[in-house]
C-alpha cells in the first residue's frame, strides 16, 4: 500500500510522487529510501543498509556510494542536510527517516454501468495503443572516465558522477543506468569493455575520458553497442575555465539519451 509523508507518496514498486508527479529517482537511491520510509524514526546503520541494497558483495567504494543515493535522495525530496525534514545523519552510524508517515487511503468505488462501459472502452484503446507502440528499455554502462591529464583534481570521478546522474534523470522507465558503485569497480580496469556490459547484462557502454586542452577541460566520450562491439555515438565537449561542468554532462547524457531513442 502505498505511503505518503509531506506532500510525497512512495508506491510499492519504489516509485515517488510528488504532488500527483512522478520523481526520477536512480534504483539504488529508490531501494534506500523505500528502506528507511519502511524504518521510520528508527536508526539505520551503513552496515544495514549495504546488506539490504547491495547485499553480500563487497565494495571498496561503498561510502561513496551511499553518500551519493542520500545526496540523490535529498535533491528529490529537496531536504537540507544541515536542517533536514525527512533524512537525518547520524554522525558515523547510519540514517533515520524523521517524517511523519501516512498510509495512502483506498481509492473509492462507485461504478455505474455507463462509467464500467467508459472504463473498458479506454482500456481496450490502450491496449490497442501499447501493441502498437511497445516500450523499449534500454540498460546503459557509463564506465569511470579516464583522466588523461588534467589540473583539476577529481575530474574524472565528477565527469563519471554527472553523467550517471544526468541519464538517470531523464526518463527511468526506458533508460536505465547502472549505479555509480558497482561502475566504479572496473576503474582503471584492463577487462575488455564488451564482456563488462555482458557481465551486467548492459546494452550499452559508453567510454569517456578528461583531459586539460590549454585553459580548458576537453571531455571525450564513446557510446558502443554490446551486442556487436559497433561504436554508435561519440563526442567531444570543451568546458572553459568559469563554465559550468554539470551542463557540460547534461548536455552530453541528453545526446546519448537521443542517439539510443529516448528523448528527453
Amino acid at each position: 500500500m502505498p505511503i505518503r509523508f509531506a506532500n510525497f507518496e512512495l508506491t510499492d514498486s519504489g516509485e515517488l510522487f510528488r504532488d500527483g508527479e512522478s520523481m526520477r529517482l536512480q534504483p539504488q537511491p529508490s531501494k534506500v529510501l523505500a528502506f528507511l520510509v519502511s524504518r521510520a524514526g528508527e536508526l539505520v546503520t551503513r552496515q544495514e543498509l549495504q546488506q539490504h541494497v547491495w547485499g553480500t558483495e563487497t565494495f571498496i567504494d561503498f561510502d561513496q556510494g551511499l553518500n551519493w543515493c542520500i545526496r540523490r535522495i535529498r535533491e528529490v525530496l529537496g531536504d537540507d542536510a544541515a536542517h533536514p525534514r525527512f533524512i537525518q545523519t547520524v554522525p558515523r552510524r547510519g540514517y533515520r527517516f524523521a517524517a511523519a508517515l501516512q498510509t495512502a487511503p483506498a481509492i473509492r468505488r462507485f461504478w455505474t454501468k455507463p462509467a464500467m462501459r467508459s472504463l473498458l472502452v479506454a482500456l481496450a484503446a490502450l491496449l490497442l495503443f501499447a501493441a502498437h507502440s511497445p516500450a523499449r528499455s534500454v540498460t546503459v554502462l557509463v564506465l569511470p572516465f579516464d583522466n588523461l591529464g588534467t589540473s583539476r583534481p577529481a575530474a574524472e570521478d565528477v565527469a563519471t558522477e554527472e553523467v550517471i546522474t544526468a541519464l538517470g534523470a531523464i526518463d527511468s522507465r526506458r533508460l536505465s543506468v547502472i549505479d555509480p558503485v558497482t561502475a566504479m569497480k572496473f576503474k582503471r580496469t584492463n577487462e575488455c569493455i564488451i564482456h563488462i556490459g555482458r557481465q551486467l547484462d548492459a546494452q550499452y557502454v559508453l567510454l569517456g575520458a578528461v583531459r586539460q586542452h590549454g585553459a580548458a577541460m576537453r571531455s571525450t566520450a564513446q557510446l558502443f553497442r554490446v551486442a556487436d562491439n559497433r561504436q554508435v555515438w561519440a563526442a567531444v565537449r570543451e568546458c572553459n575555465a568559469g563554465d559550468d561542468p554539470a551542463a557540460v554532462y547534461s548536455a552530453m547524457a541528453a545526446d546519448v539519451a537521443s542517439t539510443l531513442g529516448v528523448p528527453r
